[in-house]
């Protein structure tokens, strides 16, 4: 029987930063069947270059939208108002027109 690793702690991460973190680790051994198949999805489904997620989350942060509603808004990188929206809906505050707006030029200049 093989024993599973214990978890220290959790951290939100985003698709392109699990795939940056994935190529680290597969450059230092050989990865396991469950890390190759997370892998393989972080290649097929990451929308962002690795290198400028770390700029994207922080204008979304600082725009005051909460990790995890970034972390989704990164991974998911949605091309109109009404996709933002939606993500945006789970949140108690409701966005204006304009928020959402900036919002998407945000988005859309890291794309």
């Amino acid at each position: 029987m093989k024993i599973l690793p214990k978890i220290s702690s959790e951290k939100i991460i985003t698709i392109p930063e699990l795939k940056k973190l994935l190529e680290k680790i597969q450059a230092e051994r050989e990865l396991s069947l469950v890390e190759r198949v997370t892998f393989e999805y972080a290649i097929k489904f990451s929308k962002v270059d690795p290198e400028k997620v770390d700029s994207l989350k922080k204008e979304l942060l600082d725009f005051g939208l909460p990790e995890e509603i970034t972390a989704q808004l990164i991974n998911i990188m949605p091309s109109t108002i009404e996709e933002i929206r939606s993500i945006l809906s789970s949140l108690p505050k409701v966005f204006t027109t304009e928020e959402i707006k900036k919002i998407k030029d945000i988005i859309d200049k890291h794309r």
